[in-house]
Formats: structure tokens, sequence, C-alpha cells
């Protein structure tokens, strides 16, 4: 695609297929420097609480207490999201983000880095569920899921370069140097947002009272959704936790290949996994992302050679790139303008407990029978998933079809 036509998409208009608009190409740049910061600090944490405390465990608490945060914002970040102008609130979070790092150069005890960790945490869960709110203003609505999968590539390259890149600069430069280098690009996103076009439109950008309810906070229709997309997650956070000591145990050599070719195949999926899931709708997609996650699972548990783990590597990434792209996107879909951050933050926690939940449990299946017992166990809970999803599809389809002769009844009535 030409830069002529690129510039000339930038003024988006309801209801049109353009895409590839300057506002959505700046929002992906935006979304790779402030997912690069994040990738970045995340690796070293633990060792940086290390040095400031003797106990694994706590510096185990400082690591998770980031996580816990971000979970518990997010339903107040949705419901923030949709009632708010969310150019602001990116800017506000990103800012947040900054400060946040910045504390943590200078923590020098416990208490102040615990406190810098939630904060980060909590300007975490407004960003990320923000951000896909914000973008998704900029992307037609017959081309979401296409939209969605380019966004998430700016994410998914800092996920291959931001983790080395800040191995990199703490041992050749210290911590506080990482850290403000890293609030140094949450506060280049704040600043590159200021210049986004944005047009406040809609219900979701009036000022609103809104009363804080179960429903204001979750997007009910889209629990499911948010329940397999967490399934997803599950097996992503035994595979990071365990796949090194099982690695270890085996006497696999260099399994760390298997996180690279996972990042690298993602990348390239996510250039045209979107479209196929705005063709091919969201029963087909999810159900082979599930099939194909599931075999990535018993390759792993059974695997004696690292030849194995990079094929379990490239299916496991097909399956979960193709599946969460597709289950977000469907909850978007799934509800009207108004309510898109509610969706986007139920989604996210969904993928947040299965996130936290998948280690827990993996390491309790571990610690009683062994490593092969727990991923074949993940991967039977990902074909039960299978079946209970397709049993709700079904179910979804069968309403949708009553209600539509339902109208069509009341239709002939009217008529008559």
């Amino acid at each position: 695609m030409g830069l002529k036509n690129i510039i000339a998409g930038s003024k988006i208009e309801k209801g049109a297929s353009q895409l590839w608009s300057t506002s959505f190409i700046f929002l992906i740049l935006v979304s790779l420097i402030t997912a690069m910061g994040f990738n970045m600090v995340y690796v070293i944490i633990s060792k940086y609480a290390m040095g400031i405390t003797a106990s694994l465990s706590i510096a185990g608490v400082i690591s998770g207490i980031f996580s816990i945060a971000a979970l518990v914002i997010r339903p107040f970040a949705g419901m923030t999201a949709d009632i708010v102008n969310k150019k602001s609130l990116c800017i506000i979070a990103n800012l947040l983000m900054g400060i946040s790092v910045v504390g943590y150069a200078f923590s020098h005890n416990i208490p102040m880095l615990l406190f810098f960790r939630i904060l980060h945490g909590i300007a975490f869960g407004v960003s990320s569920t923000a951000n896909i709110v914000l973008v998704t203003g900029y992307i037609p609505k017959e081309r979401l899921g296409e939209g969605l999968g380019y966004y998430g590539l700016g994410q998914v390259l800092a996920q291959i370069i931001g983790p080395n890149l800040g191995v990199y600069i703490e041992g050749n430069y210290g911590f506080q140097f990482l850290f403000l280098a890293i609030a140094a690009l949450s506060f280049l996103a704040s600043g590159m947002l200021i210049f986004l076009n944005y047009k406040v439109s809609g219900k979701s950008d009036r000022k609103v009272k809104k009363t804080i309810t179960f429903d204001s906070m979750i997007a009910k229709e889209v629990i499911v959704y948010a329940a397999i997309g967490g399934i997803f997650s599950f097996g992503n956070g035994i595979v990071s936790s365990f796949l090194i000591l099982l690695g270890q145990e085996r006497n696999i050599q260099n399994v760390s290949i298997f996180f690279s070719v996972g990042a690298v195949v993602l990348f390239a999926l996510r250039l045209f996994i979107g479209r196929i899931v705005d063709r091919q709708g969201l029963t087909i997609v999810v159900n082979v992302s599930l099939v194909v996650s599931a075999i990535s699972m018993v390759l792993i548990g059974v695997t004696p050679v690292l030849s194995l783990l990079v094929v379990a590597s490239v299916l496991k990434s097909i399956g979960q790139g193709g599946g969460q792209i597709s289950l977000q996107t469907e909850c978007i879909k799934r509800v009207d303008a108004a309510r898109v951050g509610v969706a986007t933050s139920t989604f996210y926690i969904g993928a947040d407990i299965g996130q936290g939940v998948g280690p827990m449990i993996g390491g309790a299946i571990s610690s009683s029978f062994n490593y092969m017992v727990m991923y074949i166990a993940c991967a039977v809970l990902i074909l039960v998933s299978m079946f209970f999803f397709n049993v709700y599809q079904k179910k979804s389809r069968c309403r949708a079809t009553a209600e539509e002769y339902a109208i069509q009844a009341d239709e002939v009535s009217a008529c008559n």
C-alpha cells in the first residue's frame, strides 16, 4: 500500500472499510513503545527485588503483585473507558506507568518498591484496556479481527526484543539507568498520544453518570468467551513457568529457543489471522485453535528432544494466536459501542485469571505426579473447554434463530 493511500485514509468515516489510516499506524507505534517498556522490566524485577531483600518469597510477591493489581482494576478500567475521553485516559495511564518505573529506580526498601509496583500494575491494567477501546474506534467493524491482529504486531515484536534488551541494558548500565530508560518510553508514548487526531463521538464519550453495578463492570454476554480465552492463558502460564524446569529434568539443551520460535510464529500469524477470523467466523477458528493447542501440550508433555519442542512451539503459537484474537474480536462485536471498554476488560480478566491460576494448579499436579501428567491434564482441560464452547455456540445460534422467527412473525402480524 502506497504512502498516498495511507495518508488518504487518515480520516475515518463511520461505516468505511479503510483500515490503514495514519491514526491506526500511529497507535500501533504507541503500542510497540508501551509494550517494549513492560517486556524490558518484567524479566528483571525479581532480580532487582532480591538486591533489596534476601527473601526469594518476598521477591516473588513483588513480581506477582503487579498482575493482581492489574486484575483488580480491570473492571473499573473498562467502565471508565466507556464514559470518559479514551485518549486522555491512555495519556494519564502512560504517565502513571512512567512515574511508577521512576519510582523503582529510587526505591531502597520493600514497602516503597511494593507501592510503585502496585501503582504500575494499576496503570498497566487501565492502559491495556483503554488502548484496545481507543484503537477499535479506528477499525471498521467488518475488519475488526484483521485490525486487532495488526495492532498486536507491536506487542509481539516487543516480546521478541524487550526481554533481551532489558537484560542487556541492566547488565551493562545498571538497574537505575534501565528504569529511567523505560520511564522515558512511557513518557514518549504519552507525548505521542497528545498529537493523535481524536474526535469525541458516540454515547461512550459523553459525560454520563454511571452507577457501579455488576453489569457496568462485567459484560455478562461475553463471559463464556472470556473464560475460553482464559483457558489459552492457562496453558501459556504453565508453559512459561515450567518449560525450563522440564528441559533441565530431561536434559534438553537450548529450551529457550521454544519461546523465540513461538514469538516469531505469533508475529507472522498476526499478519493474516485477523482476515481469517473476519471471513471464517468465530466457531471454526476457535475449534481449530483449541485442538492445535491441546496437541502442542501433549507434545510438550511427552517430548524427549528439542525438535519436538520446536514443533510444539509452532502449534502453541498458532492455537493461542488464532484463538485469542478471534475471542477478543467477538467480545467487542457482542456489545454496542458504549460498552466496548467493559467487554475488553472482561476478556482481559479471563486472561489474567488463567495466566495466574495456571502455574498454581500446574505446580500442584507436577509435584504430585510429573510434568508429563501436568501437560496432558492441560490438554484434557482444553478439549473439555472446546465441548462447552460448542454447546454454548449451538445454544446461541438456536436463540438467534428463534428471535429472528419471532421478529418475522411480529412483522406478519403487523401487516395483517
